[in-house]
């Protein structure tokens, strides 16, 4: 309806595309608690969708991926391949991966604990073989020394702290860190 009304006022495609965007992402924070209730599978699509999403990103340029990975889908990147389905597909599987763990979770939702310290273990383990070293993590951990560190870094750094939540073999462990991990995904 706002798509329709903008378009009626002469908004430009972009103006058009922005709102559009604004509302998936109203709708999306609306019913984060919905998304973090889903199945461990979906938890995992939607890591492996976010992976993905920052891969196509960071190959169209590191801007790219670091201001999705600071700003979400409101980016003007983002906001441009809402249009564009072949080229913003891996953006279109993240949106898909959190609208089915929003059904899901308000379906069947699954109630979870916080990672214990021993989950973060099997993460910092996983990390390791990735190769990233105790001053890796800790600068992960401190967002002021991220928010310094070169862009190419961060899109690095972000897309292995995924995929090494994605290896953790014990499978509570896994979801009880996506759970923790994926919060400022679906709700930021």
């Amino acid at each position: 309806r706002d798509a329709g009304r903008l378009t009626g006022e002469g908004k430009s495609e972009t103006d058009i595309n922005a709102k559009l965007v604004e509302a998936i992402v109203a709708l999306r924070r609306q019913n984060a608690d919905k998304a973090l209730a889903a199945s461990p599978a979906r938890m995992q699509d939607i890591a492996k969708a976010f992976i993905d999403n920052l891969t196509s990103l960071q190959s169209q340029s590191v801007d790219a991926c670091y201001g999705f990975i600071s700003k979400g889908e409101t980016t003007p990147v983002a906001v441009s391949l809402v249009q564009k389905p072949e080229e913003g597909a891996a953006l279109h599987a993240k949106l898909q991966a959190v609208n089915a763990a929003i059904a899901e979770g308000r379906k069947t939702p699954v109630t979870r604990a916080h990672p214990q310290k021993s989950d973060y273990d099997l993460l910092a383990s996983e990390l390791g073989t990735i190769g990233w070293s105790q001053a890796d993590i800790q600068l992960f951990a401190d967002p002021k020394a991220l928010s310094e560190a070169p862009r190419e870094q961060v899109c690095k750094m972000v897309r292995d702290w995924f995929s090494a939540h994605l290896a953790v073999k014990d499978e509570a462990a896994k979801e009880r860190l996506l759970f923790e991990t994926l919060r400022p995904v679906v709700a930021g």
